[in-house]
């Protein structure tokens, strides 16, 4: 496994845009080397069998992403099956006849088998509604004995998650997959030198796939669908929205399916919706990066040329009957009110698919909308509002949401809608509002060209969905062709009141209300056990005939060239007289400018009592005006412009980000000096901003996730004085303008300042702008960062937040005493560590664990950081989401891993596995040139030597299994882990618990503190 070469510089990337770009008065762009449109520059190839491959060549980086799309989504699934098209997506990475098993043919036996046994099971089962004796409690006894026996025997002879395995040691990044309505979606992102690896990888499962380990992966689906949907009061509004809105029409089911559909589909289903739908002819296939046509023509004939072509069946969508009133409905939830209004309109591709992606905007999709400055600045009705346009293949739907800040109802915030969609409907919209709208249509033309994958699902997408890439320059034609008086005709026509459906939440009046739960069996017998109770040691060992063959082509693969970015030439670093430092490159591939802007010093330098002014000082920098321009001026001219501009304010750093089309940066590069240096700080804005800060602590107790990261940060550090901190409601409310003046004029400053720019101008002129702009900026001094320094805390035992829902949140967790003053063998150990144990995804052993063996959870995962600077703690974090009945089991489960890769060698099978993984993405680190040469001024501002990422690629290749072992033994201590609990366990669970650890039961008002 040897490193990967340096090459002299990277490759161009072409220009593919036909975006016009004019003089300005210190730039000079280069014109794009290729200015046909989009659709002009990809090339098709077809297969006999009707599978279609879209190809856009471009060698920016050795990499490319491949994406391919199926025309079935969750609106073919049948009566009875809802999800069945959700599951199959998950199916598709078990593996094929070869790929994930040792004995394919004593599976097959096996599952034919299982597949019998839980028939009768669920037979049984039924049968519990009729009279019920001791004899049938007997035969379920025993049908469960024997699936539990045939599982336990399969478990031995296949390998779990072995084409994750593949793709991930190939350097695989990004790799997922997504269920619509319509559409179930593939892709992947590899090194350029693993094409070929990636055709014979997806023929196999495309051509020979096998639903093992069906009803685990069944109960991850589960899960997936409390955390997504039971377990946020957002879920299910938009579930019920769903089911309002179309009450005849499939779009009306839930994707991820209903509960009781989700128990009782089979593998048998699966299979039979993949043999009627996963047809070439029913697939989209688009490669974008450093890929070869002719290359790509080979391999999709060699390996799937023999793809059977499919008759796909006609679809007969039930038609939505006209909606003869409004509808309605009320959820009661343990959360803060939110109100959902949804309307049916148009599938996409119809005339007026364009004015209301428009209507979508100017309403409620800009930052100078018209609902957010009526009901979030002017009224001050709503924390934040927002509406949005979506075309699919049958129907469209416009939605609007809003929350309502403290004091209001969500009645006010309905009638404001209605009262905002009344006057477009009467009045119409200005010239202005509907400019603004268009040019985000322009910028996404841009920006989707920065991302390989982001084009790839472009292409894919559009393709699968129009049929023709021309579609692309087709619908850009007509939304640029839409008038006023189209937006205000169809604001009439589709959003009317008697064509309204609403849903609200709300927090019920008595103390609580039980959450939804599943009416599925506590522990199913396929999750019951796990192949992991043996020592980790021969994990890897042994693998398929077909695995070792595609590792061999890893291996033999031609290595790719990269370029680690040095300064030189191309990059250069230079110091003007202002005191700024500024890293910059000319790139002319894209009619686009990036800047990413760093002041030194933050939080750590101010007193406790200013912090609430620090928290609003970024939000009002940016949105707070300039001494020429009112707020609302500042926004319409981002949105005029179509401009990225983003403040933020750190611990230890300041900064913020420009990204502009190169044609208007001279007017966006003002306006960002404008408001770094000459800033309003309108005290109505910071009202404003007061009271959306204020809703968002009050709402920190509705997000699962969220809410168990605040109630490990109380456990672990409340007691802090600093850390520990929390700015209460009394002192944001006495935030003044002047104190925030204060705290800009202390840090923002060219003497501390750091610029990266790249993109379409002339370097030159650049630098003299720079120079000449910051340069008369006199403000701001040089200020040394502070990091606070402490012992590694020690809170051992369980900390339990009881609230009811369907599925509590974990957080278990230890504070390391690591820093980056150990050697670079032992961080290059620790990462890989921590890759072995929870960080690799599918192929960690937590994952593996508790998804992969058990169900109980959508996914898990570990972080541990251990570079941080001298006297600063680490931190091993370990989080997932699991159903009430199972949190105990996990608990257990994860403790048991924990105690496992500590006490015991991991195997060199796995090291070398997460090495080669680890070694092989590291070229994904450079597959953009802004983030390439932002690296180098990162590197400048951590103090770390500008080739840093090629001494740590070099220390990562050098680790062993004694490496790994050290650090784990040095370091990890299962005993002193902390254990944080957001939700509800069973009683029995909870008494258990509190037998194991010592259990701190917390309120509320314990951890989110504050006065909110």
């Amino acid at each position: 496994m040897g490193s990967i070469p340096r090459c002299k510089s990277f490759v161009r990337l072409l220009g593919v845009l036909a975006l016009g770009v004019i003089g300005m008065a210190f730039l000079c762009p280069v014109q794009a080397t290729d200015a046909r449109p989009l659709s002009e520059q990809v090339e098709e190839i077809t297969l006999e069998n009707g599978l279609r491959i879209f190809v856009l060549e471009r060698d920016f980086s050795p990499t490319f992403a491949a994406y391919y799309q199926f025309g079935v989504g969750g609106a073919m699934d049948p009566k009875g099956k809802t999800g069945i098209a959700h599951l199959l997506e998950h199916m598709m990475f078990k593996g094929s006849d070869e790929i994930g098993t040792l004995d394919r043919k004593r599976e097959q036996q096996i599952m034919v088998r299982l597949q019998e046994l839980w028939t009768d099971l669920y037979r049984e089962q039924d049968r519990r509604k009729d009279p019920f004796d001791e004899a049938d409690e007997e035969k379920i006894r025993s049908l469960e004995d024997e699936i539990q026996a045939l599982v336990s025997e399969h478990k031995t002879i296949i390998v779990k998650n072995e084409y994750d395995e593949i793709m991930t040691r190939a350097g695989g990044t990004r790799m997922n997959a997504s269920t619509g309505n319509d559409v179930t979606n593939y892709f992947l992102q590899l090194p350029a030198n693993q094409l070929e690896l990636w055709f014979q990888q997806e023929s196999a499962r495309l051509l020979k796939p096998v639903f093992r380990e069906f009803y685990s992966e069944r109960d991850v689906v589960y899960e997936e669908r409390r955390l997504r949907t039971e377990n946020r009061a957002e879920g299910l509004a938009y579930e019920a929205l769903g089911s309002l809105m179309f009450k005849a029409h499939p779009y009306g089911r839930p994707i991820v399916g209903w509960p009781e559909d989700i128990e009782r589909y089979d593998r048998r289903d699966a299979e039979a919706y993949f043999r009627t739908y996963y047809s070439p002819s029913n697939c989209t296939m688009a490669f974008v990066g450093d890929v070869d046509l002719d290359e790509i023509r080979r391999l999709a004939s060699k390996y799937l040329g023999a793809w059977e072509r499919q008759q796909i069946p006609r679809l007969h969508v039930t038609d939505e009957l006209s909606q003869r009133g409004q509808r309605r409905e009320q959820i009661l939830f343990d959360a803060e009110p939110m109100l959902f209004m949804g309307w049916v309109t148009v599938p996409r591709g119809h005339s007026d698919q364009y004015p209301l992606d428009l209507l979508g905007r100017i309403l409620g999709g800009m930052a100078s909308s018209r609902m957010d400055q009526s009901m979030v600045q002017d009224q001050r009705l709503a924390s934040n509002v927002s509406s949005y346009h979506g075309g699919m293949r049958y129907a469209g739907t416009f939605e609007v949401s809003a929350r309502p800040r403290q004091g209001h109802t969500l009645a006010e915030l309905e009638d404001q809608v209605w009262a905002e969609i009344q006057r477009i409907q009467d009045e119409g919209v200005t010239a202005e509002e509907l400019d603004r709208a268009k040019v985000s249509t322009k910028v996404r033309r841009v920006r989707r060209m920065e991302s390989n994958l982001w084009l790839a699902m472009t292409i894919g997408r559009t393709v699968g969905r129009a049929g023709s890439l021309s579609y692309l320059e087709e619908q850009e034609e007509r939304i640029m062709a839409v008038a006023a008086e189209d937006i205000q005709r169809v604001a009439g026509q589709y959003l009317n009141t008697h064509q309204g459906s609403i849903v609200e939440i709300e927090r019920p009046e008595e103390a609580a209300v039980s959450s939804p739960r599943g009416r599925g069996r506590k522990q199913r017998a396929e999750g019951s056990t796990h192949s992991r109770g043996a020592p980790p040691g021969p994990r890897g060992s042994q693998h398929s005939g077909a695995f070792n063959k595609a590792l061999g082509m890893i291996d033999s693969a031609e290595p790719v060239s990269i370029s680690i970015p040095e300064l030189g030439d191309d990059i250069e670093r230079v110091e003007l007289d202002s005191g700024l430092t500024v890293y910059i490159k000319e790139d002319h591939d894209l009619p686009a400018i990036n800047m990413d802007f760093r002041f030194l010093g933050g939080s750590n330098s101010l007193p406790v009592e200013k912090l609430a002014a620090y928290n609003l000082a970024a939000q009002l920098l940016r949105q707070g005006g300039t001494q020429d321009l009112t707020p609302r001026e500042v926004e319409e001219r981002i949105d005029d412009l179509g401009v990225n501009l983003n403040v933020w304010m750190g611990d230890t750093e300041c900064g913020g980000s420009l990204w502009s089309l190169s044609e208007t940066f001279p007017e966006a590069f003002d306006l960002m000096i404008q408001i770094l240096q000459q800033p309003r700080l309108d005290a109505k804005r910071l009202e404003v901003l007061k009271g959306q800060r204020i809703e968002r602590m009050r709402r920190r107790y509705d997000r699962p996730r969220s809410a168990v990261r605040t109630l490990s940060h109380q456990v672990m550090l409340g007691d802090h004085p600093r850390l520990g901190h929390v700015s209460s409601r009394e002192e944001l409310e006495g935030v003044t303008p002047e104190d925030i003046r204060a705290i800009t004029s202390q840090f923002l400053g060219p003497q501390n300042m750091y610029i990266c720019v790249v993109g379409d101008f002339d370097k030159t002129q650049m630098l003299t702008q720079l120079d000449e702009t910051l340069g008369r900026w006199n403000q701001g001094a040089a200020h040394d960062r502070i990091w606070i320094t402490r012992e590694p805390a020690r809170k051992q035992g369980a900390f339990l937040l009881e609230k009811d829902i369907p599925q509590p949140a974990v957080s278990i967790l230890q504070e390391l005493p690591v820093d980056r003053t150990l050697s670079p063998k032992e961080h290059a150990a620790l990462e890989i560590l921590n890759e072995i144990f929870g960080g690799s995804g599918f192929r960690s052993r937590l994952m593996e664990r508790l998804r992969s063996d058990e169900g109980l959870t959508y996914g898990i995962y570990s972080r541990l950081s251990h570079e941080q600077r001298p006297g600063v703690p680490g931190r091993l974090s370990i989080g997932y989401q699991t159903k009430s009945e199972s949190v105990l089991h996990s608990i257990h489960s994860v403790l048991e891993e924990y105690n496992k890769i500590v006490e015991q060698e991991v195997s060199r099978e796995e090291v070398l596995e997460q090495i080669q993984s680890w070694r092989n993405r590291f070229i994904f680190r450079f597959e953009n040139e802004f983030y390439s040469v932002a690296r180098l001024l990162h590197s400048e501002l951590d103090d770390r030597p500008y080739d840093f990422d090629s001494q740590q690629l070099a220390e990562i290749q050098a680790v062993t299994v004694d490496d790994v072992y050290a650090v784990a033994r040095k370091y990890l201590d299962p005993d002193k882990v902390t254990i944080a609990i957001f939700g509800k366990l069973p009683p029995e669970d909870e008494a258990a618990l509190a037998e194991q650890f010592t259990l701190t039961r917390l309120s509320k008002e314990d951890v989110f503190k504050g006065g909110y």
